[in-house]
């Protein structure tokens, strides 16, 4: 068996994610330690400032009750079923899950992450008002499958493993992309994806999902990415607006009876099936949307 085919191997059998990979909301707190200011966004009414989340427990811990309570329980789409409320326990069920998915994608660990990612919020004063992440990972273009981060990282490593030490250290300051185009199958790439994008229901309206996403497009160009992915449920019409009106997003592919989740009012999160749609979009096209004024 060749190398390729070892890892097309690999890649099968490394095993599944239980995380959230959604977009999300209100308990307002103020981010304690941002590790990076991005830009602030002048208005009549107020200043926007866009921050890089440190990571620390305590600020994921605040985004996530944010993203619980602007995005599951109060999005456009109606994700609590048969739209009543939910117990306090519930409530935590929810916040403690949310942080454990957010933890492992944008928080501290020991070790240096192998695939990059980040978490920015938009703050307005003291009050959390949007946020939106942001990850490197694989996409199976031949399954048109976006690969979780975690998995997308023990696959490069499998790969990086089938090597002799030597042929390890010429990797040793190789991208991402690098990495992914020389030592795995050819129709997966290393590709850079925006999610757990949400936005107070209070602060909607005023363009702060769109400076999110086009703070996270810079981040990737910068990262050297020349395309952003995301997904998308297609009959989230309020997010489909957003992203193929306004930001210039496409269709890559669409995906039927995926598995997402949805809010059970007494039990939390329940799984479910909804039709999906993986966008992209060109970074290059940034310089035509900044030439218009509408970035």
């Amino acid at each position: 068996m060749n190398r390729k085919s070892i890892l097309t191997a690999l890649i099968a059998a490394a095993p599944p994610l239980a995380c959230l990979s959604f977009t999300s909301v209100p308990v307002y707190n103020n981010i304690q330690s941002p590790s990076k200011l991005y830009q602030s966004i002048s208005s009549d009414k107020s200043t926007i400032q866009l921050t890089e989340c440190s990571g620390e427990k305590a600020d994921i811990e605040t985004v996530a009750s944010f993203m619980v309570n602007a995005f599951w329980l109060q999005s456009p789409q109606q994700l609590v079923e048969g739209g009543g409320d939910v117990s306090e326990s519930t409530h935590t069920a929810l916040v403690e899950e949310q942080s454990r998915d957010l933890m492992e994608k944008y928080g501290e660990r020991l070790g240096k992450r192998l695939l990059n990612s980040c978490l920015l919020t938009a703050v307005d004063g003291n009050e959390l008002v949007g946020a939106v992440g942001m990850e490197v990972c694989l996409f199976d273009r031949q399954n048109e499958e976006i690969i979780g981060a975690q998995k997308s990282e023990l696959t490069l490593k499998n790969a990086l493993a089938t090597l002799g030490p030597k042929q390890r250290r010429q990797y040793k300051d190789a991208s991402v992309q690098e990495i992914a185009t020389e030592l795995l199958p050819p129709e997966i790439d290393a590709i850079c994806c925006l999610s757990n994008l949400c936005v107070s229901p209070n602060a909607r309206r005023r363009g702060i999902a769109k400076k999110l996403c086009s703070a996270v497009e810079e981040t990737a160009s910068e990262w050297g990415f020349s395309e952003m992915y995301l997904k998308v449920e297609s009959d989230n019409t309020a997010a489909k607006e957003l992203y193929e009106t306004k930001m210039s997003y496409s269709v890559e592919c669409t995906l039927t009876n995926q598995v997402t989740l949805r809010v059970d009012p007494d039990s939390g999160f329940v799984e479910t099936t909804a039709d999906t749609l993986i966008l992209k979009k060109s970074l290059q096209s940034r310089k035509a949307e900044r030439a218009a004024g509408y970035i």
